[in-house]
């Protein structure tokens, strides 16, 4: 691919006055690698801005892409326009301050597990924490049931739909879950003591009704994560920089089989995320009717 520049992202730099990078995409392994190359290419800086725009991704890898942020950044600011959903809120607690505009959006961090069984119709696949958590309470709340037989028939009847060693990966899942968002936290509240930091981690990964619960900056503030509203010109920048992300992840001209689904850029380097469909007799010969791949500019 050639070289796909973004003026607003260097109108954001002039502006603050230190580097700035965009993340707009999946947190999954695939976007390490090329994460990688554009904070080598900016090389150790003291201060970076990240423009992060994300719907999540993996728990781990999010770990892995904040380390390597502050590996390479010795105060990283992350400034969100929009959604950062999920893992993508956990890679916010990584940072020293949050700049948030007035449609930006965080949401719990409770994971999920898979049924071993096929869901009935209209019903989900994937349970979130929260479900199988507000399983029994729910249960003592509607039906009255509080003596130890008939909570051990709620366990059987939840062990019907996930395998116990589902249940159990479950668990490890929420535990590992809290470990890496109070390892993170810890970047942006080290001077809070463990207690505060604790009570953080505890609302954002069992404290909500919902995954997909919009936490507002409002929210984010009242929390006590370290956020800062949009100024004015900031605002602006950031929207500006939201909508050409937008554009560019649109843009296909006269090609059906391919659509842009991520990018990662900074003033001198840029990657987009592409999903192609192959034709039909190449999908036949390949075994495979798509792939998605970071191409590079040159």
């Amino acid at each position: 691919m050639t070289n796909t520049a973004l003026p607003q992202l260097a109108a954001l730099e002039a502006h603050r006055g230190q580097p700035a990078m965009v993340f707009h995409a999946t947190l999954n392994d695939e976007a390490v690698d090329v994460l990688y190359e554009c904070l080598r290419r900016l090389g150790r800086i003291e201060n970076l801005d990240l423009v992060l725009l994300t719907r999540g991704g993996y728990v781990t890898t999010t770990r892995r892409i904040a380390l390597l942020l502050r590996e390479y950044a010795e105060r990283l600011t992350i400034l969100a326009p929009y959604r950062v959903r999920s893992s993508g809120t956990l890679l916010c607690l990584s940072a020293d301050e949050l700049i948030l505009g007035p449609l930006a959006e965080l949401s719990p961090l409770d994971p999920g597990i898979n049924s071993t069984e096929p869901p009935p119709p209209n019903a989900q696949g994937t349970v979130s924490a929260a479900d199988i958590r507000a399983f029994q309470q729910m249960a003592e709340d509607w039906f009255g049931v509080t003596d130890k037989e008939d909570r051990l028939q709620v366990l059987a009847m939840v062990a019907q739909r996930f395998f116990p060693t589902s249940l159990s990966a479950f668990y490890r899942s929420d535990l590992m879950t809290r470990q890496i968002a109070m390892e993170l936290l810890a970047y942006q509240l080290p001077q809070a003591e463990a207690e505060v930091r604790q009570r953080i981690v505890d609302q954002l990964v069992g404290g909500y009704y919902a995954h997909d619960y919009i936490i507002t900056r409002a929210d984010a503030l009242s929390l006590g994560l370290n956020v800062r509203f949009t100024s004015p010109a900031e605002e602006t920048l950031l929207w500006d920089l939201r909508q050409a992300c937008q554009a560019q992840l649109a843009d296909a001209p006269g090609q059906a089989e391919r659509e842009v689904v991520g990018l990662i850029a900074s003033t001198t380097f840029s990657a987009q995320q592409v999903h192609r469909w192959r034709p039909p007799s190449q999908a036949m010969q390949a075994g495979l009717i798509s792939d998605v791949r970071w191409e590079i500019a040159s």
